[in-house]
């Protein structure tokens, strides 16, 4: 147990670890007790080292930029940033071939995008930064082929290319507050589970009603002011584990598939509780206010209420395995594949294991549900699924093939069948700098 909570004090301090040296000891043999501690100081750091490049491993892995730098400022809450100013042109490309049972085929763009990022510390452990990112589908209107339930909704259909961030920001130490289109709060729980490559993210209520859950606050946030809190303090105070708390507030956004009508005020809020940095607890409430409920064209959608989004979850994670899991309550949030809103139950699992250094297995399942109602018919979603990845460097560079067995059904009843995926996904890096450095070389050549 001491050496648990050891551990956990140095894992949570900003400062760095170091071995014992030498000069810190006696130069005759330490007696066996102290060879002993000093044994178990070693195996506790590494032990941490290992945690700490799983923490980095999964803050890459997400979908959302801002984990990553979330994780490297808490890394080293006292340190000013290296560069008092920075800029960064980036890129990702996805493509996929995906192929069902009877036949049908398509060749498309998987969640592709291009960006750019800055930031700017104006004052020690003070900055302000921002970010762009556009998505392009040149390839996925083929898509509609094979999946007409798109696990993450990458812009409308017609759009080859669209917004997918628009953000500025302020960083103070534990403190973010941005403005603009990004990830939500809703998606720091929903993100326990929402790593399926091709697939996935379909059972939280985050990408709702055919689109990137802009509109209701719960996917990529559109106009919307948000703040996240870490409270690294808390437990001085009231003798639990820190955690970190998030509020979003948007409004007058459209309501998806109901034209011309808007959402009133939306507000969204998460809170995780890091129990260790490597298993956490986590909640979210996403509520879109609909005034107008007597008018015929929101009833006809099935909309009896505000858009309501609950979701518990949970992640482990270790040097070779994850495993997370969320449970959603649904109310006038998701819709069937005819556009009709209903509610249910939801549940997501998401797992992978390190097979060899560069090889992942990968599997977990999606199962959502209407509560019983006749709009709904027998619209079900419940499938699983199982795959392989190699992975050249972190989850942005891969190789991967997943096999979808799908179980549920469209309104009508009609059973949906299984889905093959291979894909691959690439990191252009940060091409600002590629460009620059090919640049210098080239002048360094000419000036020979």
């Amino acid at each position: 147990m001491k050496v648990f909570l050891v551990s956990l004090v140095l894992c949570l301090s900003p400062w760095p670890l170091h071995a014992a040296t030498p000069a810190d000891v006696s130069s005759t043999p330490p007696p066996v007790e102290q060879s002993t501690a000093a044994g178990k100081d070693e195996a506790t750091e590494v032990e941490i080292a290992a945690t700490q490049e799983a923490v980095n491993r999964e803050a890459d892995a997400s979908e959302d930029p801002m984990s990553e730098q979330e994780v490297k400022t808490l890394e080293t809450p006292e340190q000013p940033a290296i560069k008092k100013y920075d800029f960064n042109l980036y890129g990702n490309y996805r493509l996929r071939f995906r192929a069902v049972d009877g036949g049908d085929f398509a060749l498309s763009d998987g969640g592709s995008r291009v960006g750019a990022d800055a930031h700017y510390q104006f004052l020690p452990k003070l900055k302000v930064f921002g970010r762009a990112e556009v998505g392009f589908n040149l390839l996925s209107e083929l898509d509609v082929l094979v999946d007409n339930k798109d696990s993450a909704p990458e812009g409308e259909a017609g759009n080859s290319f669209f917004k997918r961030l628009l953000y500025v920001g302020f960083e103070a130490p534990g403190y973010f507050l941005t403005y603009g289109k990004s990830w939500s709060t809703y998606y720091k729980v929903a993100g326990f589970t929402d790593r399926f490559a091709g697939t996935g993210g379909d059972a939280s209520g985050t990408y709702n009603a055919g689109t990137d859950g802009g509109a209701t606050g719960t996917g990529r946030a559109e106009s919307v002011i948000q703040t996240r809190l870490h409270m690294g303090k808390l437990p001085e105070v009231i003798g639990i584990k820190p955690f970190n708390l998030n509020l979003q507030v948007q409004h007058g956004e459209p309501i998806p598939l109901v034209d011309g009508e808007h959402y009133g005020t939306a507000v969204g809020l998460s809170a995780i509780h890091q129990i260790r940095p490597d298993f956490a607890l986590g909640i979210a409430y996403n509520i879109a206010e609909i005034n107008d409920l007597d008018n015929p064209a929101i009833r006809d959608a099935g909309l009896d209420g505000n858009a309501q989004a609950i979701l518990v979850g949970t992640r482990q994670f270790g040097e070779k395995w994850y495993l997370g899991t969320v449970v959603s309550r649904l109310l006038n949030q998701d819709t069937t594949d005819q556009g009709t809103y209903f509610d249910g139950w939801g549940w997501e699992v998401y797992g992978q294991y390190q097979l060899r250094e560069k090889i992942w297995l990968t599997g977990g399942w999606n199962y959502l549900r209407p509560d019983s109602d006749p709009l709904s018919g027998d619209y079900e979603i419940k499938y699983g699924v199982i795959g392989l990845r190699y992975s050249h460097d972190g989850f942005q560079n891969m190789i991967y093939a997943n096999v979808k067995f799908d179980g549920g059904h469209l309104t009508n009843g009609e059973a949906l069948g299984n889905v093959y995926t291979i894909g691959v996904r690439w990191n252009l890096g940060e091409i600002g700098k590629r460009v620059v450095e090919r640049y210098r070389l080239f002048q360094a050549r000419q000036s020979r």
